[in-house]
Parts: structure tokens; C-alpha cells; sequence
């Protein structure tokens, strides 16, 4: 047996000293690497954890920023009107450290105010220019973004007809503990508050926007609905950029019934029109947030169950003010905001005079708006306005048609637009007298569900540049060629040439007629008429240059009666025979629907009304730069870029 020798012995204990020695710094490198590792990602949890808490943080910025906008919607806000945006609270972002959460930024800009003895910090909403920089003071308004506005831009303050972007910057700083010192997540992210005329719009809808199979249709401007589009129309072309903000429902092969709402029982998957529309190969329908007329969330305001009967739906835009109840619409109803108000109502003495001077015909009273606020009024009984309309002719009370769609006898006050401006042989006339703001607000009071009453335009092929609103709580008929100039080359029989819709040295004015219903009467219109069939109701060419915003009958919910609301294709409603020769409603305006009708509540579709025409319509690019008189704006609120410091 061999003996282990000394020298080997200590040669052993050494090896295994220095294994043992290799083994310590290998798990010492280890841990520390282990602890290291642990460290960065506590940090990186506790990170996101703060960019979290801070985007909370932003969200209820948001919510408290649109809030306090939506209470004055046409004014550009400067920062000092969110010095006291409620703040979320510690319960809603779950942060350790509830004694020192929050310090809200005090100055007006977009510098740091980082406090790193708060949990949460420099919290604010301040207003910035179009390049998101500071305005160096805190009672600054911020300027539109460049890109919305007309060349040369208006000075601010904005009037409330411009389309215009305003911009905000929020922030939060958010400072959270961790082994190795805090972590700052600092976030900023950009609000912007859009504000734009309806009239920038081809059409415009806040409900269920459906265009249907018929003859090729080509949309040249905007399209939006607040709600749902339904596009059952292969013929149907979009030029243009179109937005829905609820969900899009086109007709496909597979499913050719996709494109109908529900409810609609007028249409069949078989009809050879049905199918997919033509868009622009890079401006497909996209969705988009809600663009809300008056800046006003429709679902916090609007009620009919309470006994305010001045919030009931956006119809209160044509509807006189209730003047012993809150108004949410003060001063931005076209009664506040007429140049003069003309009431026809029943006169109650069989036995008097009405304005007419025959005993027992309607009285007629003029007024203007005293307070734009409260819209009240003071009575009109001389004057140069006075005289103005009630000129010979231009007032015209107890006409009566049958309306077949309404199957029923309609009353009507006519309103002569030639009788209200001096005569020109060329060119736009002037109005015969100061007319202030060119907004007419005509109603007949009268009306009831069994008195059936409404408005009648007509004379109005010649407009003054300064333009005309004609707005009526009544559904409005509009006879003739309007805002011509004269018979344009669009009404032409031989040479139609719907590119030339005013005859030559004739300015289109900006032009806008608003009501429960517009109804369009051709060149060819008899009164008379109105009781026999189709064909004795004879249309020819005619042409209107003018906004349209009205109210529809909607299409019939599922399991209802299985009506069709008779889509965009028929949202100025007809009552002629169109098609006996072809003939051609060439039209240069923008459609835009805000409500239901209550008083033209007649459903599409019934037989004896009206023969289609072709149609030959226009998005007016003027409106653009140059809307109807009158404000009327949707806005919109965003939130845009993101950053984080």
C-alpha cells in the first residue's frame, strides 16, 4: 500500500481551497448579478407602474379639460381657465404615498415644475401656440393651429363661423421609490380642440347616414355620420374623405344585405344596384370621433322627460326660446340670432282683417331680437325692415297645397324673395333696406298635428353677395330656381351643363335654408295641381344654390312597419314627376341633417309622390372659405401626441 506523501497532502487542501475560493466569487457574481437584475426590473415595473399612473392621470385631464371647453365652445380658452381642473384622485390611481400625492403646476407655460417631494406633480392643462410652444402668460388664448383657415387669416379672435384648431398641452410627473433612488416618469401628451362649420360638408348626419341603391351618385365633398353608414350602392362614388364614427355597412357579394339598416324592408339583397361603393383607392371610410354640434354632449343634455323645454334635441336650433326655463342653446338658436322674426298665426276673429286685409286670414306680426342671450324680442311696427317686408307681395298668407307625401293639405305663408331686394338686370341686387344680419326666421305658430302649416321661398333666383339663412320651426318649401342669377346653364334643356350653375356675371351668395323638412319644387310648380296624380305635376330642369339642414323620418326600427328613411338620395323631399323627361336638379349646397322631423312626418315610399330626378349634385366649395350667415359649428376633442420625458 502506497504511503500519501506530505507534499501531497498540502498540494490537495490548496486545490480544493482555491475550488472552493473560484466556487465563492462564481456565486458572489452571482448574486450580484441576480440582485442587479432584480433591481432593474423592480425599477422597470416600478417605471411602467408611474408612466401608468401618470397616463391615468392625463385621462382625467381629459375628461375635466373637455368638460370645462364644452361649457363655452366658441371660445378659445386661455390656461387660467383650468387653473382649477378637478384633479383625480389617490383612489383612483392606487399609488403608494396618499399623503403627498398631487401639487397641481401654478405658472401658465409648459416648463418643468417637477416636485420631487410629490408622488404626483406639475398635473396642468396650458394652452399652446400651433407648434405646441408656450404663450409666456396664462390669460393668453391660444392661437388656431396653422392648416384650418382662409387665406389671409382672420385676426383672433375667431368669429364663430371659422374653422379652427386650438391646442393643449397636458402633464403629470409621477415619482415612485424604488432600492437604487426614485423613478420620474414625466408625461405630456397634446388636447386639441377642433372647431368646424357643417357647411365644410357635402353631407353631414348625427344619425344613420344611408345612401341607397338608385342612379350613379358621386359625392364630391365631406361625408360624415355621428352614428352609423350604410352604403348598399355599388353606383355610389365617394370623392371624397368619408368618416363615420359608430361602424360601416356596405353591401358585399357574400353578404348583399350588410348594407341595409335593419328594419328596412324597401330594399332587396336582388337589386342589381345593390353592391359596394367606388372610394378614393386611399381614402377608404375611416372611423372618427363624434363631431357635436354646439360643442354639447347630446346624452348629458338633452332630455324630454324633464320640465325644461328648452333641451329636448338639437331641433331646438329652429325652435323658438321657452324664456321661464334654462337654455343651453342661448344665443346660438337662429331665433337669437335673426335680423328680423316674422309669426303668422290663425286669426281668431272670422270677422277681421288678416294681414291680407281679407276678414278671417292669417295676422302676421314682425319682430327683431332685443336680447341674443334670452331672445327677446320687441315688436316691429315701422321702420325701413318694416317696410321691407311687408311690401306688397313679399308676404303672402292662406296659399294651400296637397303635400302627398304627408297625404294631407298644407297651409302656406310664401315668402317673395324678389319683393325684398332692388332689381338688377345682371349682377347680385342689393336688399332694399339695412338688413343687418341676413337671417330670416319665418314660422307660423299655428301649427298642429291636424292644422297642418309650413313656409314657401320663392323669387329667390337673385341673392345679395352678403347672402340669406331662411330658418322655420315649419317645414319649408322651396319653389324654383335659387341663387341663380336667372335660368343658368345647368336648367338648360338642349346644352345642360351642371358645371355652370349661375348665369354669367351672377355671384353665388352663401346661402343656407333651414327647417323641419325642405321640400324642392321645380321651375314648372302649379298649385293646383298639387291634388292630381304624377302626372299632371310635370317637372323641368331646375337648379338650387343653397345649404340644406333639416329633419328625416328615420328608417323603421326591426320589427317595425319596415319604412325606409328614403336615405341622403331623398333628403330634400320631392313631390313632382321627375322622370316624365328626364328632367334635372342640379344642385351646389350642403346637406346636413340634426334631428327628426316632427311635423313633416310623412314616410317615404308612398305612391303618388314624386318621380325621381336625375341629379346632379354638388358639395359648394365656397362654403369653405365663405358659410351662410348665421354660426353653426360641430366640434370636436382629442388627444394627440404622446411624450414622455
Amino acid at each position: 500500500m502506497r504511503k500519501i506523501k506530505p507534499y501531497e497532502s498540502g498540494s490537495s487542501l490548496v486545490v480544493v481551497i482555491l475550488i472552493m475560493a473560484t466556487l465563492a466569487v462564481i456565486v458572489g457574481i452571482t448574486l450580484d448579478y441576480s440582485t442587479n437584475v432584480n433591481r432593474l426590473v423592480q425599477r422597470t415595473t416600478t417605471l411602467q407602474t408611474a408612466v401608468a399612473a401618470a397616463d391615468a392621470t392625463i385621462e382625467q385631464l381629459f375628461t375635466n379639460w373637455r368638460a370645462i371647453c364644452r361649457a363655452s365652445p366658441s371660445t378659445a380658452l386661455a390656461s387660467n381657465a383650468f387653473s382649477g381642473i378637478p384633479l383625480p384622485t389617490n383612489a383612483q390611481l392606487n399609488l403608494p404615498g396618499s399623503s403627498n400625492f398631487a401639487k397641481a403646476g401654478t405658472n401658465a407655460d409648459t416648463s418643468d415644475e417637477y416636485f420631487p417631494d410629490y408622488t404626483v406633480s406639475n398635473i396642468k392643462v396650458v394652452a399652446v401656440d400651433g407648434t405646441l410652444q408656450s404663450l409666456g402668460g396664462s390669460t393668453i388664448a391660444p392661437p388656431p393651429a396653422a392648416g384650418m383657415l382662409p387665406s389671409p387669416a382672420p385676426t383672433p379672435p375667431l368669429p364663430p363661423t371659422t374653422s379652427a384648431a386650438f391646442n393643449y398641452v397636458a402633464s403629470a410627473d409621477v415619482t415612485l421609490p424604488t432600492v437604487r433612488g426614485n423613478v420620474v416618469a414625466k408625461v405630456h401628451r397634446v388636447f386639441s380642440k377642433t372647431q368646424l362649420s357643417p357647411w365644410n360638408f357635402a353631407i353631414f348626419y348625427v344619425d344613420p347616414l344611408e345612401i341607397h341603391p338608385g342612379a350613379a351618385m358621386t359625392v364630391t365633398g365631406w361625408v360624415n355620420t355621428n352614428s352609423s353608414l350604410y352604403t348598399g350602392h355599388k353606383n355610389l362614388t365617394f370623392a371624397d374623405k368619408v368618416t363615420y364614427a359608430s361602424d360601416w355597412f356596405a353591401s358585399t357579394s357574400a353578404n348583399p344585405m350588410t348594407g341595409f339598416m335593419p328594419g328596412d324592408q324597401q330594399h332587396a339583397s336582388s337589386d342589381p344596384l345593390n353592391g359596394t361603393p367606388t372610394y378614393v383607392s386611399n381614402l377608404p371610410p375611416a372611423r372618427d370621433v363624434a363631431l357635436q354640434p354646439f360643442g354639447m354632449d347630446s346624452t348629458a343634455i338633452f332630455s324630454t322627460s324633464d320640465s325644461n323645454p328648452n333641451n329636448d334635441s338639437y331641433r331646438e336650433l329652429v325652435e323658438p326660446p321657452v324664456a321661464t326655463s334654462t337654455d343651453p342653446f342661448a344665443g346660438q338658436r337662429f331665433w337669437d340670432q335673426a335680423g328680423i322674426i316674422i309669426k303668422i298665426q290663425d286669426n281668431p276673429n272670422s270677422n277681421a282683417n288678416g294681414f291680407d286685409g281679407v276678414k278671417g286670414h292669417d295676422l302676421v306680426n314682425l319682430y327683431i331680437v332685443s336680447n341674443q342671450q334670452t331672445g327677446a324680442t320687441q315688436t316691429l311696427t315701422s321702420g325701413s325692415l318694416y317696410t321691407m317686408f311687408t311690401a306688397a307681395g313679399a308676404i303672402t298668407t292662406n296659399q294651400t297645397i296637397q303635400d302627398n307625401r304627408e297625404g294631407a293639405q298644407i297651409r302656406l305663408t310664401t315668402l317673395d324673395i324678389s319683393k325684398l331686394v332692388t332689381t338688377v338686370s345682371s349682377g347680385n341686387p342689393n336688399y332694399t333696406s339695412s338688413f343687418g344680419t341676413p337671417i330670416v326666421y319665418i314660422y307660423d305658430a299655428s301649427a298642429t298635428s291636424s292644422a297642418r302649416r309650413a313656409i314657401r321661398i320663392k323669387g329667390g333666383s337673385k341673392i345679395p353677395t352678403s347672402g340669406l339663412t331662411i330658418t322655420s320651426n315649419n317645414p319649408i318649401y322651396i319653389q324654383g330656381d335659387y341663387n341663380t342669377g336667372g335660368s343658368p346653364p345647368s336648367d338648360s334643356t338642349s346644352q345642360n351643363d351642371p358645371t355652370k350653375p349661375q348665369v354669367s356675371g351672377y355671384t353665388r351668395a352663401p346661402c343656407s335654408v333651414i327647417g323641419d323638412a325642405i321640400n324642392l319644387l321645380s321651375n314648372n310648380w302649379n298649385d293646383a295641381n298639387s291634388t292630381s296624380d304624377t302626372s299632371a305635376r310635370l317637372a323641368t330642369n331646375t337648379t338650387f344654390n343653397t345649404a340644406i339642414l333639416s329633419g328625416i323620418i328615420p328608417t323603421a326600427a326591426p320589427g317595425g312597419d319596415g319604412s325606409y328613411s328614403g336615405g341622403a338620395e331623398n333628403f330634400p323631399r320631392f313631390l313632382e314627376d321627375w322622370g316624365h323627361n328626364s328632367a334635372i336638379v342640379t344642385y351646389y349646397g350642403s346637406m346636413v341633417e340634426l334631428y327628426k322631423s316632427q311635423q313633416s312626418t310623412g314616410e317615404w315610399g308612398s305612391s303618388n309622390v314624386y318621380v325621381p330626378p336625375i341629379r346632379h349634385w354638388y358639395f359648394d366649395q365656397n362654403f369653405r372659405t365663405k358659410p351662410p350667415p348665421g354660426s353653426l359649428m360641430v366640434y370636436s376633442y382629442t388627444k394627440g401626441q404622446w411624450a414622455m420625458q
